[in-house]
Formats: C-alpha cells, sequence, structure tokens
C-alpha cells in the first residue's frame, strides 16, 4: 500500500543532491526568512542504507515484498523528506504568482492544503487497494474460520484425542496458521504437482532443542520433496481446494477433487462452504489491483474457495 509514497521514498536522495544544488547556484529560493536545511548531510546517510540495501535485494532471482521490510522506515522518512521539499519548492512558486497582500500572509494554511492535495492520490489507492485485497483474497481465511466453527462442533471431536486431518493438495502455502484448527485437528497434504520440500508440524516441544529427537521426518537443505510428508485421502475428514467456476477438461479438475472422487477416498463427501477467491489470470489488471466499483461483475472472475467434509 505505499504506492506513491514508496516512490516518493526511492528520490528522496536525489531530492536533497537537487536541493543542495538549488541552494548553491539559486540561493533566492531560500530568500525571505526560508533558511535551508543544515542537516542535509546527515538526512543523506540516514537514507544511504535503504539504497545499499535495494542494491543487494533487486539483483537477486528470487525477489519478495517482505524482503523490503528493514527498509520501510527509512522508506517512509524518505518520503516525507521529498513530500517537505516539493511541498516548500511550490509554496514558494505560488507566493511567487500571487499578488502582494498575498506574499505577506503565512502560509502555513497554504502548506497544509498543499500536502493533503498532493496525498490525496495516494490515500485514494491505498483504500482502494486495501479493499480489493478483502473482497479478492479473503476466502482462505473465512473458509477456516468456517471449519473452526463446524469442527468444534462436531459431536465426534469432543473428548476424541485422535487427530483429525484437514487436507489440502496445492493450497498449502496460503493455510494461514495452526491458530484456525481446532484442538486435535491437524493440516495433512496431499500429493500435488509441487515438488519442493513441505513443512512439518511442530512436536509438543515446539521449537525448542527436544524437538529434534522426537521428529520423525526427514529434511533437507536443498529443498528436495520429501514424501514422508504426504498422507492418503482416505485419512482426510476435512479437504479444502480451489475450484474453477467451470471446467470442462478433465486435466483442469483440482488435484483434491481427483482424490475424493477416486476409490481410493474412503467414502462420500459434501461442500461446507465455499467463498469467492479472484481468478487472477481472468481478471484485468486494473481490478486485480484495485477495487473498483464501476464494471466489477463484468470485469472480475472468481474461483470458488471450498470447504468439503466427509460424510459420516
Amino acid at each position: 500500500n505505499f504506492n506513491l509514497i514508496s516512490l516518493l521514498g526511492v528520490i528522496s536522495l536525489p531530492a536533497i543532491v537537487l536541493k543542495k544544488m538549488v541552494e548553491r547556484f539559486f540561493p533566492q529560493v531560500y530568500a525571505n526568512g526560508c533558511k535551508p536545511n543544515n542537516n542535509d548531510s546527515m538526512v543523506m546517510l540516514m537514507l544511504v542504507p535503504m539504497y545499499i540495501w535495494m542494491a543487494i535485494v533487486i539483483p537477486r532471482p528470487h525477489k519478495e515484498e517482505r524482503f523490503l521490510f528493514p527498509i520501510y522506515p527509512i522508506l517512509c522518512f524518505g518520503a516525507a523528506i521529498t513530500m517537505s521539499e516539493i511541498i516548500h519548492v511550490s509554496t514558494k512558486l505560488f507566493s511567487s504568482l500571487s499578488s502582494e497582500q498575498m506574499k505577506h500572509k503565512p502560509r502555513k494554511n497554504t502548506k497544509l492544503l498543499l500536502g493533503m492535495v498532493l496525498l490525496s492520490p495516494s490515500v485514494v489507492i491505498s483504500v482502494s487497494r486495501s479493499f480489493a485485497l478483502y473482497h479478492h483474497y479473503s476466502a482462505p481465511l473465512k473458509v477456516y474460520l468456517e471449519l473452526f466453527s463446524h469442527a468444534s462442533a462436531s459431536p465426534a471431536s469432543s473428548g476424541n484425542e485422535q487427530i483429525t486431518f484437514v487436507c489440502t493438495a496445492g493450497e498449502w502455502y496460503r493455510f494461514p496458521s495452526s491458530f484456525f484448527l481446532p484442538r486435535n485437528h491437524q493440516l495433512g497434504f496431499l500429493k500435488s504437482s509441487f515438488a519442493g520440500q513441505l513443512p512439518q508440524p511442530f512436536t509438543s516441544f515446539g521449537s525448542q532443542m527436544e524437538s529434534l529427537s522426537m521428529q520423525s521426518g526427514s529434511f533437507n537443505d536443498i529443498n528436495k520433496e520429501e514424501m514422508d510428508r504426504y498422507i492418503d485421502v482416505s485419512q482426510c475428514s476435512y479437504v479444502i481446494e480451489l475450484v474453477p467456476s467451470e471446467s470442462e477438461n478433465i486435466e483442469d479438475v483440482p488435484e483434491c477433487l481427483k482424490y475424493m472422487n477416486s476409490d481410493t477416498s474412503g467414502g462420500s463427501w459434501t461442500q461446507l462452504a465455499s467463498h469467492k477467491y479472484l481468478d487472477a489470470e481472468s481478471t484485468p489488471l486494473l481490478h486485480r489491483i484495485l477495487y473498483i466499483p464501476f464494471g466489477r461483475n463484468r470485469k472480475v472472475t472468481s474461483k470458488g474457495y471450498n470447504l468439503y467434509a466427509r460424510e459420516s
């Protein structure tokens, strides 16, 4: 949600360099009591780590937004510096074009109004982006909340110490947290097209050293697939899968549905819940990143984020 703020932060150092050049060659910009800031050297020193970090992260072949979180404070600081300089130059220009009477009036309200005008687009984009994230991508949270409610109310869960598996295949990486699972419920992995190493559940010792002696699965440091992570669909009590709205080709059927419809599934299944999840491939870019109320029904395509339960 940084949008325009991130751009202002990135150009902060060039803005200060440009300011120093203006101070040197056009000193009249800082005339009439507006003295140049003597702390510019310190400000530039504080901004340098942001560019060093970006120089390290950007060339990496694998990039994620979370890799930038260490520089978020500096990015906001740089954006504030850039905004301050833009407002100063703009108010100076406004004063030079105004009448003689306006030049002697306090410029506090003018700066405040100008700052609000400049930041308004960023606020609108941020709010629209927040609405888009909620409406387009909150389906996993809603499904796991319904799972928790259904599993907690199930008579089979009361007093049952056996592990109940909530299974998924390719949707494992959208699992929010084990806090969304009731007591004695555990996430189970079904074989999917993903061929990397899947995580293992914590032991009763959590992340303490004692877990090493109890951990039964294999680990490797090359992200190689470990087959001991997977369970059979017959062991699952719940299944969560992302299902296309229309699927005519048998190859497009999600992996979990194939397992559930197989002879080895161990019974029949019923759909408990379904929430819309944005189909990024079929939705235009603008509607993917922003919530635009106009034309949504025609432009936005969704898949179903479904929860299935084994029929007793």
